[in-house]
């Protein structure tokens, strides 16, 4: 899967979506869209790769596949 900054990804468990703020570490940092939300998530591509396949994320359209 390719990633890369700006990226969106909707989380269907907690109805948040999540920009890829860049990365700490070799791994991604997403930041919360909702301006409300100030907890970010750090996940591997793998990771990420893993909630997408299993639809507990969706992409966002217009991001690169």
């Amino acid at each position: 899967m390719n990633i890369q900054k700006g990226d969106r990804f909707y989380a269907t468990y907690s109805k948040q979506t999540y920009q890829i703020a860049g990365k700490w570490g070799g791994n991604w940092v997403l930041a919360p869209v909702n301006k409300d939300n100030d907890d970010c998530l750090i996940y591997m591509t793998e990771e990420i790769e893993e909630l997408v396949n299993n639809r507990k994320w969706l992409r966002e359209a217009g991001c690169a596949q």
